[in-house]
């Protein structure tokens, strides 16, 4: 879907499921190119409607430049200009997140994030030079990630600020608490062609879709789900959508709990359904114990019935 700002720019931002692609890794520690054609081949396939690579469920910060890099050029390659492609750009440094975003250009991704510092929520009005420099490095359009789990992040008069000063700013992937109000402020505030995405709320996803979000940000097993709880809502199917939607909470409800939780259950997930061949993870400190490894074996099989309904409702 293409919106245009206030000052005249078109960009093309995607409608509906954009999703997260996780990160496989080989015995050796490698990113396994196989598996990650697999899982692109597989969104892609079950009607996602774009991507944002590398970004934290792909554990990004465990990955080096290169290999940032060539995460993004397997996933162009594979994707073949199917869907668009968004670059993850955050990095700790204002330099390399420039870096990144001209990388984005060059490789002729369709758009690029960058996260919001930690350390400016305090201090609010770092934001607008810090991301004008990096909007100055390239003509892509950015997407900001307002991201405070534990606050409600970006002022609305701050992100109103960033969006009438720096054109290139084509909306806000917002993940805040709480996610829903901020929506319909930022919708209210800014108007029709800000481009307004959802992440870690996914559990509010109806929610979300009756806020007027354009494109919900989930990580990448799902999305034969996702996608069939998006085109129900579409089809004013709402009381549909939220019946299917609900059968996949206690997941959501689960992995929710925090970072490792997720990346770890979705990744056994992968493995079950033959798109990853291993389950490892770089990210340290996370262990199935005989209590969780039982919930995710169940939490497993819940989504491989769903998952088996949907496909043969579809024919």
């Amino acid at each position: 879907m293409t919106r245009e700002n206030e000052l005249g720019k078109s960009y093309p931002l995607p409608r509906g499921i954009i999703s997260v692609l996780q990160t496989p890794f080989d015995d050796n520690g490698d990113v396994d190119t196989k598996s990650l054609e697999r899982l692109v081949e597989h969104a892609v396939g079950a009607g996602v409607n774009g991507f944002l690579v590398p970004a934290v469920a792909s554990e990004v910060d465990t990955l080096s430049a290169k290999e940032r890099e060539y995460v993004v050029e397997v996933v162009l390659k594979v994707a073949g200009g199917r869907v668009p492609v968004i670059v993850g750009a955050s990095a700790p440094s204002e330099e390399d997140c420039a870096a990144f975003a001209r990388y984005a250009e060059r490789v002729h991704a369709d758009a690029y994030l960058v996260a919001v510092p930690s350390s400016f929520y305090a201090h609010q009005e770092k934001a607008r030079p810090y991301f004008a420099r990096i909007a100055a490095s390239t003509a892509l359009p950015m997407v900001i990630q307002d991201l405070q789990f534990g606050g409600y992040g970006l002022r609305i008069e701050e992100i109103e600020r960033l969006w009438e000063t720096i054109p290139r700013i084509a909306g806000f992937k917002v993940e805040t608490v709480p996610a829903g109000p901020k929506y319909t402020a930022i919708r209210e505030k800014l108007g029709a062609s800000v481009f307004i995405a959802g992440g870690w709320a996914i559990p509010q996803m109806i929610e979300a879709l009756d806020r007027g979000v354009d494109a919900l940000v989930p990580e990448s097993s799902m999305v034969p789900i996702y996608r069939a709880v998006y085109e129900l809502y579409e089809s004013g199917c709402r009381s549909e959508a939220t019946t299917l939607f609900r059968q996949i909470l206690p997941v959501l409800s689960c992995t929710n709990q925090e970072l490792l939780t997720s990346i770890a259950f979705f990744k056994r997930l992968l493995c079950r359904k033959g798109i990853f061949a291993r389950e490892h993870m770089r990210l340290p400190g996370f262990e199935w114990d005989m209590f969780s490894e039982r919930v995710a074996e169940e939490l497993i099989a819940l989504v491989l019935e769903v998952e088996a309904a949907v496909s043969s409702r579809r024919g």
